[in-house]
């Protein structure tokens, strides 16, 4: 059972989202082809990776059992994207993560959904959020600075976007303490 479980089967409303769990129903050819969208993961380590429904599968059930969570994020009742949340409940710390299907970018929908699942783990405990991206992913970066995330880290050019060295540039929000 996951810290997000019940409120996920619930569903989290946000101003234009609503984010759930990811159940063995999103798995969609739609959503394999967002993982093979090279243009959609040039950012993303999925990147050198080959997805099948298997391995999908397989994926979502590693979620099974620990306090981590796969989500699912719908607008106007449409599967439109992903979210991860790997949280330490011992720490009071969950590092997230997002992908928003290229059909759908550009509506503000991954801020909201960044800001909608920032705000619920704030309110229901977690004391440190976290996330990153590259430098270069400007549209991500926009996502953590305008929900309030501040820098938190740099690892100075830690990954190759074409063979470039790319800076991760890392963000975190506290909790009231």
């Amino acid at each position: 059972m996951t810290l997000l479980s019940t409120d996920l089967e619930q569903g989290i409303a946000g101003s234009l989202v609503t984010l759930r769990r990811f159940t063995e129903n999103n798995l969609t050819e739609d959503y394999l082809d967002w993982l093979r969208d090279s243009k959609l993961m040039k950012f993303s380590n999925q990147r050198f990776r080959k997805h099948t429904m298997e391995s999908c599968l397989a994926y979502l059930d590693s979620f099974v059992g620990s306090d981590n969570s796969f989500i699912a994020i719908y607008y106007e009742r449409e599967f439109i994207g992903t979210m991860t949340a790997y949280c330490s409940s011992f720490h009071g710390t969950c590092d997230i993560g997002l992908l928003i299907g290229s059909t759908v970018q550009g509506k503000g929908l991954g801020k909201d959904a960044w800001g909608t699942l920032m705000a619920h783990l704030l309110a229901t405990g977690t004391r440190k959020i976290t996330g990153g991206a590259l430098r270069s992913n400007k549209a991500m970066v926009r996502i953590m600075q305008s929900c309030g995330m501040q820098p938190d880290g740099v690892r100075a050019k830690q990954e190759l976007i074409d063979g470039i060295p790319q800076d991760i540039l890392y963000f975190a929000k506290f909790g009231e303490s």
